[in-house]
This record gives structure tokens, C-alpha cells and sequence, in this order.
């Protein structure tokens, strides 16, 4: 089974593997002692849960795992680092294109109408605005929601 931890920020998470007796042992006794098996999860990685009948040795290799599981987590953060960097930047590259795209179609418009010419339909350009702006959770659907021009009724 794999158990996914989310920071309080919500900006990391940290997954990982327990063997199937390990979380049958873990709901075993949370419905012993009255606990969600999640809250049993959180009691023991927040509050250290260390069995009574535990040796010297089982101890020694449960450090060892979680030595190895940390240089695993390091390893991983290491090769994901970079490509975290590009697309933040990618996402204020986009941002910056948005609001160029914002303004061009309004100097088109300015300019058609000084010049008399008629409209045209931006809708998919201000769909792309509002999508890299994160202006809503529309998606591409558009202002009114049908992918029209603005102010168009839904039917």
C-alpha cells in the first residue's frame, strides 16, 4: 500500500510504501484502541511509535531503511529540482505572453474601430488570456461557457 503525506502548505509530498502485514498490523490495532487507521498513520510519523518487544537488531535495520529511503528522496528531489525550475518559469513566460496577447487584441479592436472594419471574434484568444492568467477553472470553454462570443446566450 502507499501512503502519500502532504506538507501543511500543500506545495510537497512525500509517497511511500508499507507492506500489506505492516498496515493490517496498523488497522488492527487503530480498531483496538478506537483510532482511524489514518490518525494511527499520523500518530506514528509525527510522534514516534516504537514497539515494546523491539530489538537491537530489528531497530538497526529499520535505520537503515529509512537511511536508504531518505537518499532515495534526495536522489529524487535532485532529478526533479530542475524540471520544478523550468516550469515555474515556463508559467511566468506564458503569464507574460497572456498579457501581451491581452493587449494586442485590444489595440486590434481600437484600431477596427477607428477604422471602421468589423469586428472579428477573439474568443479563443481571451479563452488562452483567462487559461494562463488563471483567471478561472474554466478551462477553455470561454466567459459564457459555450466557447461563443461574449455576452451570447446560453441555449
Amino acid at each position: 500500500m502507499k501512503i502519500t503525506v502532504w506538507a501543511r502548505g500543500r506545495w510537497r509530498k512525500v509517497t511511500f510504501s508499507v507492506s500489506d502485514e505492516l498496515w493490517e498490523r496498523i488497522e488492527e490495532v487503530s480498531r483496538k484502541w478506537g483510532f482511524k487507521p489514518e490518525e494511527a498513520v499520523r500518530i506514528i510519523l509525527l510522534d514516534g511509535y516504537l514497539d515494546e518487544e523491539a530489538d537491537e537488531r530489528e531497530i538497526e535495520k529499520l535505520e537503515r531503511e529509512i537511511g536508504e529511503l531518505e537518499e532515495r528522496l534526495y536522489k529524487l528531489e535532485g532529478k526533479w529540482s530542475p524540471l520544478k525550475f523550468r516550469s515555474y518559469y515556463s508559467a511566468l513566460d506564458n503569464q507574460n505572453l497572456a498579457i501581451t496577447l491581452s493587449g494586442l487584441t485590444a489595440e486590434n479592436r481600437r484600431l477596427r474601430g477607428m477604422l471602421n472594419l468589423p469586428e472579428r471574434d477573439f474568443s479563443r484568444a481571451e479563452e488562452l488570456i483567462h487559461y494562463y492568467m488563471a483567471l478561472g477553472d474554466r478551462g477553455f470553454k470561454g466567459e459564457t461557457g459555450t466557447g461563443g462570443k461574449r455576452g451570447e446566450d446560453e441555449r
